[in-house]
């Protein structure tokens, strides 16, 4: 019986060396949950200034799902492959799953043994992530209210944009001037707040393209110019979102209702209208700072 045991005993043995030397496909990995939506979390690792290792290369990145970079640690490269996973409508896992290309036996046997400084490092490097995204959250809320219909205004001088997503506030600051020349040349009275019409998201360039807009009573003979075009934007089924914060974080919403649509299996378009309720030149704590976004939801 003795014998019968220790030979299925190194029949283990040998089954899990030949699985964790040869088999398994990363070395090991580290994980942390968060209630931050998912494309945050992702736009934060993407380009992660790191503490403990060697500024990172982007092999891969998928929005809000993964991105995988090549570090260094003491000389030494590691793939860490960054994993978002979500687990209902406001709680994603982050997890850092890591391999080592050049060196897998000797990191994989130091990691065995319990002498692996790099997985230290890396674990308080995730703990600097979480409480990043933690101190993050005290600058902005977000609150999704439901269906409904977004509002239509009939007349507009807009200016048509397009640039990277995190580049909307600041384009929008570069062009105001423009429409507000505009309305004081023609004397136009303003009935509503400013808004966006966001027309297209590329997710893969993080490219978008949208219309800004000033809602003006409808005068005759009120003429076009290169920069600035007369639009009617339309009314649309949406699921309306209100976030509280400062206007160069308002798409932080958007990535906040991507996590409720799958959740809750609700199809929803890249074309969102945000209004923005406030002016900042008037200063105050831009958390009290409201914009009414609507998203349009597919049939």
């Amino acid at each position: 019986m003795g014998k019968i045991l220790s030979g299925i005993l190194i029949v283990g043995i040998i089954g899990f060396s030949i699985w964790y030397f040869a088999v398994k496909p990363y070395d090991y990995s580290i994980a942390f949950t968060t209630n931050t939506p998912g494309g945050i979390i992702y736009e934060r690792i993407e380009y992660w200034q790191y503490e403990h290792f060697d500024k990172a290369e982007i092999l891969e990145e998928n929005f809000d799902e993964q991105v995988k970079h090549l570090v260094k640690f003491q000389d030494n490269p590691l793939i860490i492959d960054w994993n978002i996973s979500q687990l209902n409508d406001s709680v994603n896992k982050v997890k850092a799953i890591v391999s080592h290309p050049e060196s897998l036996i000797s990191s994989r046997f130091s990691i065995l043994i319990g002498q692996n400084k790099e997985q230290d490092s890396l674990k308080k490097e995730l703990e600097i992530i979480r409480k990043s995204l933690d101190k993050e959250k005290n600058n902005y809320n977000i609150e999704i209210i439901g269906k409904t219909k977004a509002p239509k205004a009939d007349y507009c001088a807009c200016i048509g944009l397009k640039g990277k997503l995190q580049q909307k506030a600041m384009l929008m600051m570069t062009n105001i001037g423009y429409l507000s020349d505009y309305v004081l040349e023609h004397d136009l009275e303003m009935p509503a707040k400013p808004r966006v019409l966001v027309k297209s998201w590329d997710k893969g360039t993080n490219e978008i393209k949208f219309d800004f807009c000033f809602p003006i009573v409808k005068k005759e003979g009120l003429p076009e110019t290169e920069k600035i075009k007369l639009r009617t934007l339309p009314s649309f089924n949406a699921v309306h979102t209100i976030f509280n914060g400062n206007y160069l974080f308002t798409h932080f919403a958007w990535y906040k209702l991507q996590d409720y649509a799958k959740a809750n299996h609700l199809k929803i378009s890249d074309q969102v209208l945000e209004v923005f309720n406030n002016n900042p030149e008037m200063g105050g704590n831009s958390i009290e700072w409201t914009t009414d976004i609507y998203t349009l939801i597919r049939d």
